[in-house]
Formats: structure tokens, C-alpha cells, sequence
């Protein structure tokens, strides 16, 4: 049954930062992922400043052995072949053939539009037993 929702493409865009690195920059890592889940829905909340709605996204990431938690993943060499998911890494539904980078992130996100996702928070199964979803993130 998982493999019939499992069925969207993302475009993960992951952000090595500048402190974790010796280039002096933020660098961008891609990797695309054939079998996630991207659901986007409208919240609305009640505030002392009246009612507020906003949409929110969600993704589901299976267990992929690609997958590493931030502080393994900033490690020099370990970039390649795999991705992370960090507060203010991004997701793009569908394939995004772009090459990113510090000077062009902002003008490639807003090609892409309603499809960017900026993740806020995750919850990460990582080596969870019993878990059939490694990685659930919301954003906007």
C-alpha cells in the first residue's frame, strides 16, 4: 500500500554552511528522490489580531540508506551520493535540473514558485525501529 501514495518526485536542495566548510560560503547539494509524498493544505488559527491562514506543506521521505543526519553528512566528502534535512534546506516538488549555488539560490526558488517548500521542522526516524517513515517535514 506505501508504494502506491510513495509516487512524487522531489528536488532536495541541502545547505552546507559556510561554518562547516572551508570555502567561506553557503554550498548547495542536490539530490532527487523518486518515492516521496508532498501534500499541501490551507491551516487557519485564531489570534488576538483576528483569524490568520497560511498554507502548509508537508513531506514524507521513506528509509533511503542515502540518507545521514546533519552532523555526518557536513563531514567532508560525504555530500556526494547522499542528502540531510536541516531547518532552511529546501524541497522542490518535482525535478529541478538547475544547478544551484550561493549566488543564484534566490532566483531558482522563485523560478519554481508554489512547488518550494522551506523546511521549519522535521522529525527524523533515523534508525527507528518499527518506523516506516524516515523523515516527515513541514514547511511553507
Amino acid at each position: 500500500m506505501l508504494k502506491n501514495i510513495y509516487n512524487q518526485r522531489i528536488t532536495i536542495l541541502n545547505k552546507l554552511k559556510r561554518e562547516d566548510n572551508n570555502l567561506g560560503v553557503d554550498v548547495w547539494y542536490k539530490t532527487v528522490i523518486d518515492d516521496a509524498v508532498w501534500y499541501k493544505h490551507s491551516e487557519s488559527s485564531v489570534g488576538v489580531g483576528g483569524v490568520s491562514i497560511g498554507t502548509v506543506i508537508q513531506v514524507l521521505i521513506p528509509f533511503h540508506d542515502e540518507y545521514l543526519p546533519y552532523l555526518e553528512w557536513r563531514q567532508e566528502g560525504k555530500q556526494k551520493g547522499h542528502y540531510t534535512m536541516s531547518t532552511g534546506d529546501y524541497i522542490i516538488r518535482g525535478n529541478m535540473p538547475d544547478e544551484v549555488d550561493a549566488s543564484n539560490i534566490v532566483k531558482v526558488l522563485q523560478k519554481y514558485g508554489e512547488d518550494v517548500c522551506q523546511v521549519k521542522s522535521q522529525t527524523d526516524n533515523y534508525k527507528r525501529f518499527g518506523a516506516r517513515v524516515q523523515l516527515y517535514i513541514e514547511g511553507v
